[in-house]
């Protein structure tokens, strides 16, 4: 295997969204309610394919232990979770892929 590949390949962390791509919520109280379907099997599937799942959310780091808890509850896979988002007027980002509702389109543009 070149040089290269090993890189491309060594690097598998997936920042994974929670509210509305993970869990389904509803607002104003966020409440976490049932796991959105196909996503506990994707999830699966791509750390079979050696991907590292991180959870991001913006949410605040007070309610880490109760992600923590619902997605072990919910026997959802995770290497760390990340609370809130930096600080910014703008995020440009070049590496999203925007969820809609359809689990398999994500785990096309991810094979």
């Amino acid at each position: 295997m070149k040089e290269e590949q090993m890189k491309e390949n060594s690097f598998k962390w997936l920042a994974v969204d929670l509210d509305k791509t993970i869990a389904t919520s509803n607002y104003p109280d966020f409440k976490l309610e049932e796991p959105i379907n196909g996503a506990k099997r994707a999830l699966y599937d791509l750390i079979i394919d050696g991907w590292k799942i991180i959870i991001h959310t913006s949410r605040p780091w007070s309610e880490y232990d109760v992600i923590e808890k619902w997605l072990i509850d919910n026997s959802i896979p995770f290497r760390r979770i990340v609370c809130g988002k930096l600080f910014a007027k703008y995020y440009i980002d070049d590496r999203g892929i925007k969820f809609d509702g359809d689990w398999n389109k994500v785990l096309k543009q991810i094979k």
